[in-house]
């Protein structure tokens, strides 16, 4: 297995997606502390959290390929390493994806015969090709079915709050969501390409012997949340994502008899995908906003991580009503009937139905922020919005 693992780990695109992920960490940080003056998530958050999901759904998916034998080649891997860096410079997270990638790549498969080019360019290109369109489309399907469940599964998952004006000046709070998940693929490309060892397994297929690699996908989602809880709000997309992928089996099974199918439908899934996102993200800033400033209690924005309110099952979106026994209104009113008991604080919190329940917990002195709840703003005051 050395030699398989060692295609994953020698792969630039391991490596490209590892920076991006830090750099998304950086910028997140940065965000968080020009709101809260914190960081809600540490670093390590934005490559823990989709470690585990990543290696389940790469497993899951291999053993697809593995019935297939998808065959590609070393050409082949390098155009579409090429794409998702041209991808990457856009900076548009959403993007790195391999429905664009490999939406890319038919395209260029399809336009080989009708373009003609330097003589180096032009033998790439017959190389390249020698890849099967349908077999890339039904990657493409299968990588979408991926990416749908991540979604679902993970994506809404340590959203990171943020605090904003509105167009009336007042402040909202909104979460975002920048995720990049690299999910390791067996493929086969034909024996002898990479060198290899008697006991290294290859399988015979008529008179071609096969070597599986692990190529590693990057799949990206980028998604702003307003008027809704996050969670609920990115498992939408997941949801219309997963059903984009089933759509896309029929297009597999008439793109095996009509290849132009595949090219065709492939172009779709590219569009339809951003459409998807796009329409999605438009509908958000139309709505009305969620987390807003309430004429009774405060609504919460975001827990930190480790903190009283974590330990007392404070969730996002719930209304704080009643601290230590006194009614609040705002931010204000918090602080000041959080600070009635330095020790000790019993809430009443109207959950997502509206109904009271109670929390209560120990304080401890000399931590940074008291209970650890991010709150929305208020105009009339200028301290942190963490309590």
């Amino acid at each position: 297995m050395g030699i398989a693992f060692g295609s994953f780990f020698s792969n630039p695109l391991l490596y490209i997606g590892l920076i991006i992920i830090l750099l998304v960490a950086n910028n997140r940080i940065s965000k968080e502390r020009q709101s809260f003056h914190t960081r809600v998530y540490s670093r390590m958050a934005d490559f823990v959290l989709p470690f585990w999901p990543s290696i389940l759904a790469g497993t899951l998916i291999s053993l697809v390929t593995i019935a297939l034998g998808i065959i590609v080649n070393i050409p082949f891997l390098v155009l579409i390493a090429g794409l998702y860096v041209l991808l990457a410079l856009t900076t548009k997270i959403r993007w790195i994806t391999p429905v664009n990638v490999l939406a890319l790549t038919i395209i260029i498969l399809a336009v080989e015969p009708l373009v003609s080019g330097p003589s180096s360019l032009m033998d790439m290109y017959e190389v390249v090709s020698d890849v099967s369109i349908v077999s890339v489309f039904a990657l493409l399907s299968l990588l979408l079915f991926v990416e749908g469940f991540l979604i679902l599964r993970n994506g809404g998952k340590y959203t990171s709050p943020r605090l904003e004006k509105s167009k009336r000046g007042k402040w909202i709070g909104i979460h975002k969501q920048k995720r990049l998940w690299i999910v390791p693929v067996v493929l086969f490309i034909p024996n002898g390409l990479i060198p290899t060892f008697e006991f290294w397994p290859v399988l015979t297929v008529g008179e071609m012997t096969l070597q599986p690699v692990i190529v590693p996908f990057l799949f990206g989602l980028q998604y702003v949340i307003k008027s809704a809880l996050p969670e609920f709000a990115i498992k939408l997309i997941g949801r219309r994502v997963l059903l984009l992928a089933t759509g896309s089996i029929l297009f597999v099974v008439i793109g095996y008899f009509f290849p132009v199918v595949a090219v065709i439908a492939a172009v779709a899934m590219m569009v339809t995908r951003e459409w998807l996102i796009a329409s999605l993200q438009s509908k958000e800033e139309q709505h009305s906003k969620y987390f807003t400033e309430l004429k009774e209690g405060c609504i919460i924005l975001g827990v930190l991580p480790g903190s009283p309110a974590e330990k007392m099952n404070l969730q996002v979106g719930e209304t704080i009503s009643k601290v230590n026994g006194r009614t609040i209104q705002n931010q204000d009113q918090f602080y000041k009937a959080l600070q009635a008991n330095s020790a000790f604080c019993k809430l009443e919190v109207l959950d997502y139905a509206g109904e009271v329940r109670f929390a209560q917990g120990a304080l401890y002195v000399g931590e940074h922020h008291q209970l650890g709840v991010l709150l929305v703003k208020t105009e009339q005051t200028l301290q942190d919005s963490v309590i």
